[in-house]
């Protein structure tokens, strides 16, 4: 079955061939539409070539395991061969390549993991990085060590980077020497039309999503009729579940076949769900559909605008996972989905208005995800491959801190190279907190029992939710004297396996086969690779406190201590707090690690510590004895509203315990009150309008009369000057009555102060022996506030700043009313005065009126 040569990547086909053979500029840069033949046809150009040396391969990154394997089989079959020989595939747990392989699709961590296995790419001779404007960790990671392995030993090694929406500016001057060529494609038209939401006003609620899917797939049913399949976008399997019963209860998908596609199926189903059948299909997909692989059949479209995105936040160390809205470029990607066999419909579920204010593409996974893998892949690039590194964009600081802290605390590194422990964790296809917890857990005679707790962490939960109106996972599986989450989810695996992992035997126990079954062949190979490394495994079950021991090597950094007993919040390094779910069944210890932290949006954001496992202070003592300190601090009680000081035990930066001891610093307690009242959370009765004032009359004057060197007051200058306020005071009882000024004055000096009176008076004298109030503001000219009759014969308005400022005087009527604001007096009382006299005269007769 040879490729149709209408494909438009076949109209650059010559000028690709003509790069591939030019020695002087090893790199190319291909862009693309969607449809155009690229990720099956150039990797096809490299073959016939010729530039492949015997025994070399040609790999293919693909992002997405569903897309390597089909299209290793399409490639295969165009090619009048077998998946398995000439081209072949690698994802995890599944490698159908062999000796005769010279083309081979694999994921991006797959090859991730042969970049440390063979750092110099003995046998690769063209490395092709697809669909790079997805931006994954791993494809950033692999082109960086690509192009340094070619500029520094390698001048032979071939690459290819492809994409469909990426500007191609910056990657061509990261790349160079490389040649940049364009395919304009011939998609077809698409006709994108907008479908927003319903809104039931007298429920006040918003229509659901799969709702708004299943009534956008009724409009295009009607009008595709019984020819073509539509294809919809849903952000994760539970809404693509909740999709399918809604598209099941209506008439117009009689006759048509619904069927879901996503990561998480079995091969076969994927097959399925894709291969053209008699019936037309409504496939409900996550964005594992979006770009590569072409599924025949799609005339239309729906886009639900959401994908589930994983992120984590450094600063606060924690991995989140929300539902938010595709960027604009994603959406194009969707809607071309249903352009590339004949012209097409795309729905998208979401206003218009809305689409011009989405952000123009994804944000790069090395801007969003945990860096602790790559950064170890790193290392070993320098120590073992020794090749300097240079990310096309590089991570944030604080993320690249982070996940050096996190392997310097795993042992992984030393005054920042690699050890021989970091070495021996690169060895595990895993993060490198399950690859030490497998090391540990040779010293605590766990071998087994760690794999099999690393393989159930990285994959999806095994254990589901009982449907008996059960909010809590099967608790068939719990033991009292549990001290750990992973107890619970190792006996429901061995239950599973027992079963042969058989799905209908499963489903009563509430445990998800599939899963328990990737969760079987990840515990296979993790012990194959532990036994490579000389790791002791172990066949006698081992004690409960030696698991907790190895959880406790690998997640130092996520232990918790409880804020009170049996609350199960718990007070986490960086002073934030998390808390154990409701299903977690170990009774709520004093101290745990949590193997996974996670913010999870719902009605609100909450912190969530999951698959967690008591541990003792004692073991941390043992394992981490330099990691403790002990010390003296003071401490803002806000229920007292005092200072203590506090004798602390401290476990790296988190607090173990503390007690009050002593009294604290007379200027450290100074400091804490000054930080709360700046912060407004304690007030100072006479920090009132009359210091206020003073303050802004002291900067008025520096600003107008700089010749006297009057410092002005700034923000932390009040900082100052609230803990001068506060001095010689521990509690807020203290400190509520006391006077102002006096530190206000320390500010200026005695002749200063004069100044200040002279120059920038706090009231200004009458005519009747009394004085009014000057207002100052720093944005506008001071102001006072006087009755008419108080200003008879005054012709001029006052100054202050040795007559440079004009003070606007607001005049009253003899009630205290304002008439007028006048910034010329003279002119007031020539031109306006008898207007006001006529008007004002017959409601106030006792009082004088010239």
């Amino acid at each position: 079955m040879p490729a149709p040569a209408s494909l438009p990547i076949f109209e650059i086909r010559d000028a690709v061939l003509a790069q591939l053979r030019d020695p002087a500029t090893p790199n190319l840069l291909l862009k693309a539409p969607t449809g155009s033949g690229k990720s099956t046809q150039v990797p096809q150009f490299v073959l016939d070539s010729g530039i492949l040396k015997e025994g070399q391969r040609c790999i293919v990154l693909q992002p997405r395991r569903i897309a390597a394997r089909m299209l290793a089989q399409r490639v295969a079959k165009e090619r009048d061969g077998r998946v398995g020989g000439e081209v072949g595939y690698q994802v995890r747990f599944d490698n159908v390549t062999s000796r005769d392989t010279r083309l081979a699709y694999v994921t991006e961590g797959v090859m991730l993991r042969q970049l440390m296995e063979d750092p110099d790419l003995s046998r690769v001779g063209c490395v092709v990085i697809d669909e790079f404007h997805e931006r994954h960790l791993d494809g950033d990671l692999v082109l960086a060590w690509a192009l340094a392995l070619q500029r520094e030993r390698r001048p032979d090694l071939r690459i290819i980077v492809m994409s469909a929406t990426l500007v191609p500016g910056p990657l061509t001057e990261f790349m160079q020497p490389v040649k940049l060529l364009e395919s304009e494609g011939r998609t077809f038209p698409v006709q994108v039309r907008y479908q927003a939401p319903n809104r039931d006003l007298r429920l006040n609620q918003t229509e659901a999503v799969w709702d708004q899917a299943a009534r956008a797939c009724e409009s295009l049913a009607t009008e595709l009729g019984s020819s073509g399949d539509i294809l919809v976008f849903m952000p994760g399997a539970y809404e693509i579940r909740k999709t399918m019963t809604a598209l099941q209860g209506r008439s117009f998908a009689k006759g048509r076949r619904i069927v879901s596609l996503h990561g998480e199926m079995t091969p076969q189903d994927q097959d399925s769900a894709v291969t053209p059948g008699e019936q037309p299909k409504i496939i409900v997909s996550t964005n594992v559909a979006e770009t590569s692989l072409t599924i025949e059949g799609i005339r239309a479209v729906v886009d639900g605008g959401l994908a589930r995105v994983a992120s984590y936040d450094p600063r606060r160390g924690l991995n989140t996972l929300i539902v938010q809205k595709i960027s604009r470029a994603s959406a194009e990607q969707r809607a071309g989905r249903a352009g590339r066999l004949g012209p097409g419909i795309a729905i998208r579920l979401w206003g218009e208005r809305e689409h011009l204010h989405r952000a123009e593409s994804e944000l790069p996974e090395i801007q969003r995800l945990e860096l602790g893998e790559a950064l170890l892949a790193l290392h070993v690039a320098q120590d073992k491959a020794k090749l300097k590194i240079e990310w096309f964009e590089k991570p944030a600081e604080a993320a690249l801190t982070k996940a050096e802290t996190l392997l310097h605390d795993l042992g992984a590194i030393h005054d920042h190279r690699l050890t021989q422990t970091g070495m021996k964790m690169s060895a595990f296809p895993t993060h490198p907190r399950f690859a030490r917890m497998l090391l540990a857990a040779a010293d605590y005679g766990c071998v087994r029992e760690a794999a099999m707790c690393a393989a159930l962490a990285q994959g999806r939960e095994i254990l589901m939710v009982g449907k008996n109106n059960s909010h809590f996972k099967n608790e068939d599986f719990w033991e009292p004297n549990d001290v750990s989450e992973f107890q619970a989810l190792l006996r429901a695996f061995i239950r599973a396996s027992a079963l042969n992992f058989d799905p209908q035997a499963c489903i009563p126990l509430n445990v998800h086969a599939v899963s328990a079954r990737e969760a079987g062949r990840s515990y296979d190979q993790f012990l194959r690779i532990a036994q490579r490394a000389g790791l002791p495994i172990n066949d006698e079950v081992a004690s409960p406190e030696s698991l907790a021991k190895t959880l406790l090597a690998a997640f130092s950094d996520h232990l918790g201590v409880e804020t009170s007993s049996g609350s199960r919040i718990y007070r986490l390094p960086g002073g934030y707090s998390g808390h154990i779910g409701k299903d977690a069944h170990i009774k709520p210890p004093r101290l745990l690690v949590a193997s996974e932290i996670m913010e999870v949006q719902g009605k609100a954001l909450t912190v969530q510590l999951n698959l967690v496992t008591k541990v003792e202070e004692e073991w941390l003592r043992e394992m981490f004895p330099e990691d403790f300190t002990s010390g003296k601090r003071a401490q803002y009680d806000s229920i007292n509203r005092r200072v203590v000081n506090l004798e602390e035990i401290r476990f790296r930066s988190l607090v173990l315990s503390s007690k009050e001891r002593g009294e604290p610093d007379s200027s450290t307690a100074a400091s804490l009150l000054a930080e709360e009242v700046s912060a407004g959370r304690l007030l100072l009765p006479l920090w009132n309008e009359r210091v206020e004032q003073w303050i802004t009359r002291v900067n008025c004057l520096s600003k107008w009369m700089p010749e006297m060197e009057i410092p002005p007051i700034t923000e932390d200058d009040r900082r100052l000057i609230i803990e001068q306020v506060c001095e010689g005071s521990v509690t807020y009882r203290q400190l509520k009555d006391k006077d102002v000024f006096p530190a206000l004055h320390q500010w200026l000096s005695h002749s200063q102060r004069e100044l200040l009176d002279r120059y920038a008076p706090e009231r200004l004298p009458l005519k009747n022996g009394k004085t009014a109030r000057i207002e100052y503001d720093e944005k506008q000219a001071p102001s006072v506030s006087v009755v008419l009759q108080q200003l008879y014969d005054v012709n001029e308005n006052p100054k202050v700043a040795a007559g440079r400022i004009t003070v606007v005087v607001h005049l009253l009527s003899p009630a205290q009313r304002p008439i007028q604001t006048t910034g010329d007096l003279g002119r007031f009382w020539k031109e306006s005065y008898p207007a006001v006299k006529a008007q004002l005269r017959g409601r106030y007769p006792r009082h004088e009126w010239r």
